[in-house]
């Protein structure tokens, strides 16, 4: 059903079949018609290209985040979160939250409540991973000594920096990926997207990464293609968030095909559905439509995504 809905355009067809989102921000991983029904508010939609990283934030900061802001607003948009993994048959989702938004509307035991609330009222058979993160330029020795009171709950599944590649040396987060080791938790990081293919490579070494948020600049290096393929370091790329801020120059010369073809495992995610306006069955879609991949090698990357 999914091939066809792919070959055929029919959006309802791919809505039905069931599908992964591995890589999503959960402050801002609803869509923005979901918001505009819950505050009564018409909502701007975002420009083709934002100026990078930068003007994203801006576009956000300004036109979004002033009508949904403060704890109330984080927790309608991780409602959000999860009526859109209903609404598209999401049933394996990760979704990432920051210690300072967890502090924000209570601490843990409040936080864990609001979150299994929502993954039971929306979406109870997906398979949730809650990924915690951290932006890079946090304190990460103050971090490292409170993260214990997150993860030794078992709660979170995954750890993640992100916020701005190369501000610091990977060596910096070592305390804390010493500590998601310890607790087992599946170390990820943002890397790759506006960096280079060796920063993947030096993030993977350095931190022990099991996987990879973006990374799609590991395309242009044959070499740390091959170590990702050689070492099962899967992807979790998210093609309108690449396009949109620039850093790939189009849906059809997308780095995804590359990576695919020399054997890197990679998954197909939203990263940020509340600002580049596209769901999950739209960007396997946009990929197709571009001639990117086919229809059976993107159902492969679905099926992949579901069991991982």
């Amino acid at each position: 059903m999914f091939i066809e809905g792919l070959k055929e355009g029919d959006t309802e067809k791919l809505l039905e079949v069931p599908k992964s989102d591995l890589h999503n921000h959960s402050t801002k991983g609803c869509r923005i018609s979901w918001l505009e029904e819950q505050i009564d508010r018409k909502l701007p939609h975002p420009p083709e290209v934002f100026r990078g990283l930068e003007g994203m934030q801006e576009w956000f900061t300004e036109e979004i985040k002033p009508y949904c802001s403060g704890s109330e607003g984080i927790i309608l948009r991780w409602e959000g979160s999860f009526a859109e993994a209903k609404r598209n048959n999401i049933t394996r989702l990760a979704m990432n939250f920051g210690a300072a938004e967890i502090e924000l509307v209570g601490g843990m035991e409040v936080f864990r409540k609001l979150i299994d609330g929502f993954h039971q009222k929306h979406c109870p058979d997906t398979v949730f991973e809650p990924e915690l993160t951290y932006i890079s330029l946090c304190d990460v020795d103050a971090e490292a000594a409170k993260i214990d009171q997150y993860i030794s709950t078992g709660y979170f599944k995954t750890i993640d920096v992100c916020g701005g590649e190369n501000r610091r040396p990977f060596e910096d987060f070592l305390p804390l990926y010493r500590k998601a080791e310890k607790y087992h938790l599946i170390r990820r990081m943002h890397v790759g997207e506006s960096g280079s293919a060796d920063d993947v490579r030096r993030a993977v070494e350095v931190l022990g990464l099991e996987e990879v948020h973006h990374g799609i600049h590991a395309a242009a290096s044959e070499e740390v293609m091959k170590f990702l393929s050689d070492n099962g370091i899967t992807l979790h790329v998210c093609p309108s968030s690449n396009v949109m801020l620039g850093y790939a120059p189009s849906y059809k010369d997308h780095p995804i095909k590359i990576l695919y073809e020399n054997g890197v495992k990679v998954t197909i995610n939203t990263d940020d559905l509340l600002i580049f306006d596209s769901s999950i069955e739209n960007e396997y879609l946009r990929l197709y439509r571009a001639g990117t991949l086919s229809a059976e090698q993107l159902n492969e990357i679905r099926e992949f995504g579901l069991k991982g």
